[in-house]
């Protein structure tokens, strides 16, 4: 299965144990960078939508996403998402998705671990980070 070209670049199976070992506040840090520089988001989906999971603090929805298709190929493996196919969004798109996000009261679990581990954040917080990311990258 080929992914498109990246700016970044490729990581190896050492540097992937290395990221997914990390904290959920270490792996939101280099998800917000990662998906600032690709311009794009990774999730997993089937026939009916994107995979959601449930957040077990206060039983809402959360969409899990993730900083590079590799990420998601490990967690659509480990965590038995078999039906689940790894999907790119393009990262304008996912910000507009957040704006439906807040209104619907939902979160978002940013690269969840195998053993779901995850950075669960609300849509304005992500859009203040990457806005934040945004700004270092272009000096403003």
């Amino acid at each position: 299965m080929g992914y498109p070209r990246r700016k970044m670049p490729q990581l190896s199976q050492k540097q992937i144990e290395e990221i997914l070992a990390k904290k959920p506040e270490k792996r939101y840090n280099y998800f917000i960078k990662t998906v600032c520089a690709e311009e794009e988001v990774w999730g997993l989906a089937d026939d009916e939508g994107w995979l959601l999971l449930e957040d077990d603090e206060d039983d809402t929805e959360v969409l899990a996403v993730f900083p590079s298709p590799e990420f998601a190929e490990i967690f659509r493996t480990k965590g038995e998402f078999d039906e689940f196919k790894v999907e790119s969004l393009d990262l304008y798109e996912f910000v507009d998705w957040l704006d439906d996000f807040e209104k619907e009261k939902m979160k978002v679990a940013v690269f969840p671990t195998p053993d779901f581990q995850s950075a669960v954040m609300t849509p304005q917080q992500l859009k203040d980070d990457f806005q934040t990311e945004f700004d270092k990258e272009t000096g403003e």
